[in-house]
């Protein structure tokens, strides 16, 4: 996985009050928003932002773009998506939740043929604290430094970061894959990308118990990542067959009978310390964890034995 973060950005479905919302906030913070594409609105302007009809418009008016974020319907993110593919952007970011699990199928075979970075769906998207800042939520909490945080939920990533900005641990780089069952990019991709970031010293994984994939990560924490992680699984209160999904993947999951392995947070936990892998109880624990992960590991000094003392005569 190679994610590109300068930036040329094209917002797809500006005319959206999400999108409306939160294209000036971005701006703002110094996101670098070439223009939108909005059917219709071809000619407009928000702001100082121009709107176009195509995508393929853009392109060729605004030069090369890096990435589209997509604020769409949900029933027309795949169409939306498919035009960007198609005009060569390698990057989508779709904050639209609620993707119709056969349009996600569709979309990810050509993402995939294509060479294409998809984030989403249902993500708040990525930050990269005082330079980047692509996607929704509140950015106001992530403060420059070298912990990155790839978390399921934008609202427990800043809760995380809080409790880190306290004992001055600055964050390298935020992202949020989503909490759909299809989704673009998985903990794993992501994991191997923030392995390879210079800037990043430490990563805290914010995961949910009972998850299959936060599972499955146990052989690449163990075996392949270099880089310090540690592991914080939310839910562990809530009840074993309680799904922490959103309501409309609850719904489609019991609609195509898709059920997933369940494990209890004692199951999950032993699993982590079992392969002696860092893992947080609380996300209070995660910066004392994270602080011990990032120090140096100790030397031994030889210590060498006093020599014996020579008897004085008989």
């Amino acid at each position: 996985m190679a994610w590109q973060t300068n930036q040329n950005i094209l917002i797809q479905g500006i005319h959206t009050s999400l999108a409306q919302y939160y294209c000036p906030r971005m701006a703002a913070y110094g996101t670098k928003i070439i223009g939108g594409v909005s059917a219709g609105g071809g000619g407009q302007t928000i702001g100082e932002l121009p709107i176009f009809d195509l995508v393929m418009e853009a392109t060729e008016k605004a030069g090369p773009i890096t990435t589209s974020l997509i604020f769409v319907d949900p029933f027309e993110v795949l169409d939306a998506s498919l035009e960007a593919i198609a005009a060569g952007i390698k990057q989508l970011i779709i904050v639209s939740a609620g993707v119709p699990p056969l349009d996600m199928v569709r979309l990810l075979y050509e993402a995939q043929r294509e060479q294409v970075q998809i984030l989403g769906p249902g993500s708040s998207g990525l930050v990269v604290p005082g330079q980047l800042w692509l996607g929704t939520g509140f950015v106001n909490h992530f403060q420059p430094g070298d912990v990155a945080i790839l978390s399921r939920f934008s609202s427990l990533s800043q809760e995380v970061a809080i409790f880190l900005n306290q004992v001055g641990l600055g964050q390298s780089f935020v992202v949020d894959v989503g909490n759909s069952d299809l989704p673009g990019s998985n903990f794993a991709q992501w994991l191997q990308y923030l392995d390879q970031d210079p800037a990043t010293k430490a990563i805290a994984l914010l995961g949910r118990h009972g998850s299959q994939e936060e599972i499955d990560l146990i052989p690449l924490l163990r075996d392949k990542i270099k880089t310090p992680v540690v592991t914080y699984l939310c839910g562990s209160h809530a009840p074993i067959h309680r799904s922490c999904h959103d309501a409309s993947t609850i719904i489609a999951s019991q609609l195509s009978y898709c059920i997933s392995d369940i494990y209890t947070p004692t199951e999950m936990h032993s699993a982590f310390k079992q392969e002696k892998l860092a893992f947080a109880r609380t996300p209070k624990e995660l910066p004392l964890l994270l602080k011990k992960a990032l120090q140096p590991p100790k030397t031994r000094t030889r210590r060498t034995r006093p020599p014996e003392a020579t008897p004085i005569g008989d």
